[in-house]
């Protein structure tokens, strides 16, 4: 009977007498090896890094918190194969994803592991750019020749993008042309209108990737005006384009205004033809998006009466014409039916419009693109395919008809100067490693910050263990800060690693030693948002909690460096009382933000406190005393960003994700988690970041603090504003005293009365 029974565990799949045996391993491990775990590292380690670094499964998976001591355990789990003899420090492969890491991990191994690894015997930690390289070298005899432009920062890949464009702008007059159509008419992604859940939504997306000007708000065409959307803004550049006249929004001939409707202004009208455009935001059933409600569709029939009644010539687009396609070449066929005149600008002057206005660059884009076409090996045909299936299909394919030329004139340049770049040396790697031409030693491969991995990446990695059936994978990251998608990563390799691996054992790491309770739960709460990311409590060794997250609002770009230099005179003071140098990061989404006064700060401040900048990108891995996330506003260079979400990478990458934001939402969560005692958030009035609101819940209040008065104080009460949606209602004094006012004002003029608990402790001072 207990045979059956232990068979019937195994068949079914239960495994529990495998599980409970498993459990007395490691139990014993760590009674055996408990002086190893609490010397190997500055700190004994927790009973959840040693599990990590005693379990040896085929597959292995850590999900190590933000500064929960993942190098000490990767440090631990090679001393640990090395002091129990499982395999020799040749046979061990470190993987990194930058130099500078690799580096790092080498001299750290080398520190820690000097009793296990002797003089002639090293355990390899390479970039895996490295790691292509020598094995091409092994196989072909030589190294390879990196093409030019190819360094680890990528810093002049644009270059080369931008100097094959030109060539090709110069050389072929139909690649110019379609490089001006891409520029100038679908640049920016078109963020649906069915995609907004409400009308405040829409309008806090026009601010973002709009503007203001004289009291009007919209996005900026070729010919200067504002209009509404960027559907809008794609038909008014494309008349631009062919040169037709065109006055948008012009009041309608005929009085309409009565006590149903205001005065009539159809979109465009066209005066050399005397005719009236309207673009209306219907799907292809002739619905009307829901922020919309019932009143559109009704609109758009009123419309079309008047036109009939007054016998005003009216032509008629749709939003399901430009998704599928088809809106200019409708637009063309009826402006040529009416004898309109078609004048096309020259490109060379639509360009030199686009310089005007300061449109950026997409060259950069360009190349994470080809990166990823490589990195994956798609085709043309393949990306046509897919470019068919996007909901966007005019821009999908505008975009290919620029890319895909690009691309086989990047390949000819490879050729020509018979070099590689990364991304040729991790595929020519696999491909040998596939083909057994070289053989690795390896009997165990360890991944550092793996949630950052990119198919090409993973593919070799899963060669090379299909090579040697005996090799161990052990792979660490944190899911919640993949943050290099628009660099090729994919953060699905992480989050399903056992389809791409196989069986796997998964453990956690979910003790912080670096932020504070207070500013781990907020972190944790904001990321996990997202239902797709990877559910983990996370447990900080410093339980402070009040005070912790400090939103400090300004009201102009010009008040940031006061209001700045303000919180480093009371930080230096405290650097004083405690007799140490603070470390400070200001980090920014853009390097712009980067403080033009920073050097005299550093001078002035030298004796207190270490300041730094830096992007938000490059402060991932680093931590700080303090920390202050600059431009954590919406609007132009927003917080989040408009620019990362495009959907064009969707065409590259295997499963795009669902939830908005998403990888903004994890660099947000990046810039929160650097600091050891208090993240500083600095928004502008009227500009809040849509990610503030998100912070300001009930059970949070006394962990986050939101001051909008004068330095070092702050109100009890903030609330997201009920009525804008976009701003958020805080302490306002005024001239009978103190109230609740929106931030959005004069454009949200919400007040309300401050609670009662509030009003007897107004203002209230920061220590």
């Amino acid at each position: 009977k207990t045979n059956i029974q232990r068979l019937l565990d195994l068949l079914t799949g239960n495994r529990q007498e495998l599980q409970q045996r498993n459990e007395r391993f490691v139990r014993a491990e760590m009674n055996r090896w408990k002086h190893f775990f609490d010397t190997v590292e500055s700190r004994p380690l927790t009973e959840e890094q040693q599990r990590a670094a005693i379990v040896l499964e085929d597959r292995n998976l850590l999900i190590a918190a933000a500064g929960s001591g993942k190098s000490s355990t990767v440090v631990a789990k090679i001393g640990y194969a090395l002091a129990t003899r499982f395999c020799q420090p040749p046979q061990i492969l470190a993987l990194a994803f930058n130099r500078s890491a690799a580096e790092e991990l080498d001299s750290r191994i080398a520190e820690r592991l000097a009793e296990q690894i002797g003089e002639k015997d090293t355990v390899s930690s390479r970039t895996f750019h490295r790691l292509g390289m020598d094995i091409i070298a092994a196989v072909e005899g030589k190294q390879p020749d990196l093409a030019p432009w190819a360094n680890e920062t990528r810093d002049n890949e644009g270059k080369v993008i931008e100097e094959i464009i030109q060539a090709l702008a110069e050389s072929d007059r139909s690649f110019l042309e379609r490089w001006v159509k891409f520029q100038a008419i679908c640049f920016r992604p078109n963020k649906e209108l069915p995609r907004f859940e409400t009308q405040q939504d829409y309008d806090a997306y026009l601010r973002q990737v709009g503007e203001d000007r004289d009291g009007h708000k919209g996005i900026r065409t070729l010919n200067g005006e504002l209009v509404k959307s960027m559907e809008e803004v794609a038909i008014a550049n494309w008349l631009f384009m062919n040169g037709i006249p065109y006055e948008y929004e012009r009041s309608y001939e005929y009085e309409t205004a009565d006590h149903h409707h205001r005065q009539y202004h159809p979109d465009f009208y066209f005066p050399e033809i005397d005719c009236y455009h309207e673009h209306f935001a219907l799907d292809e059933h002739g619905k009307a998006p829901t922020i919309f409600a019932g009143d559109y569709e009704e609109g758009v029939r009123w419309k079309r009466m008047l036109h009939s009644q007054k016998q005003t010539a009216l032509i008629e687009t749709t939003s399901a014409m430009y998704r599928s396609g088809t809106l200019f070449s409708h637009l063309e066929h009826e402006l040529n039916s009416r004898q309109q005149a078609f004048r096309p600008r020259s490109p060379e002057e639509i360009l030199a419009r686009l310089a005007e206005q300061k449109s950026p660059s997409s060259t950069g884009f360009i190349r994470t693109f080809i990166t990823l076409c490589k990195s994956r090996n798609q085709t043309p045909d393949q990306l046509r395919d897919k470019a068919d299936q996007q909901r966007d299909r005019f821009r999908a394919l505008a975009f290919l008809d620029v890319v895909v030329p690009v691309f086989q004139k990047y390949q000819e340049k490879l050729a020509a100067l018979r070099c590689v770049d990364f991304e040729d040396m991790i595929r020519t790697a696999t491909r040998y490693v596939r083909e057994k031409k070289f053989v690795h030693p390896y009997r165990i491969i360890l991944v550092d910050e793996f949630q950052d991995i990119a198919h090409g990446r993973a593919a070799l990695v899963l060669a090379m263990l299909e090579q040697n059936p005996d090799c161990r994978l052990f792979a660490v990251g944190d899911d919640w800060q993949s943050i290099y998608r628009f660099a090729g990563s994919d953060i699905a390799i992480m989050s399903r690693f056992p389809h791409h691996f196989g069986v796997t054992a998964t453990n956690y790491l979910t003790r912080t030693f670096r932020s504070n309770q207070g500013i781990t739960n907020v972190a944790a709460g904001f990321i996990q948002a997202n239902p797709a990311q990877l559910t983990k409590t996370v447990h900080a060794v410093d339980s402070t909690q009040e005070a912790t997250i400090q939103i400090l609002e300004y009201g102009k770009d010009e008040d940031v460096e006061s209001l700045l230099e303000s919180e480093l005179v009371t930080l230096a003071e405290s650097a004083r009382s405690e007799k140490r140098i603070l470390r400070i990061f200001l980090l920014g989404r853009y390097n712009h933000h980067r403080p033009a006064v920073l050097a005299k700060w550093k001078k002035r401040f030298e004796r207190e406190l270490h300041l730094e900048f830096l992007s938000l990108h490059r402060s991932k891995g680093l931590e700080a005393d303090y920390v202050f996330i600059l431009g954590v506003n919406s609007g132009s260079y927003s917080f989040p960003s408009e620019i990362i979400d495009d959907p064009l990478l969707d065409l590259v990458l295997p499963i795009p994700e669902d939830f908005e934001n998403a990888e903004e939402r994890r660099l947000f969560y990046v810039g929160l988690t650097r600091a050891k005692r208090r993240t500083y958030l600095l928004t502008k009035k009227s500009r809040i970041s849509k990610f503030i609101p998100e912070l300001l819940k009930p059970r949070l209040q006394g962990t986050v603090v939101y001051r909008s008065s004068k330095q070092g104080e702050h109100s009890a009460h903030v609330e997201p504003c009920p009525s804008c949606g976009t701003g958020i209602l805080r302490v306002v004094t005024g001239p009978y005293g103190p109230f609740m006012g929106c931030s959005n004002y004069p454009n949200c003029t919400t007040k309300r009365k401050l609670p009662p608990q509030d009003n007897a402790r107004q203002p209230r001072r920061l220590q």
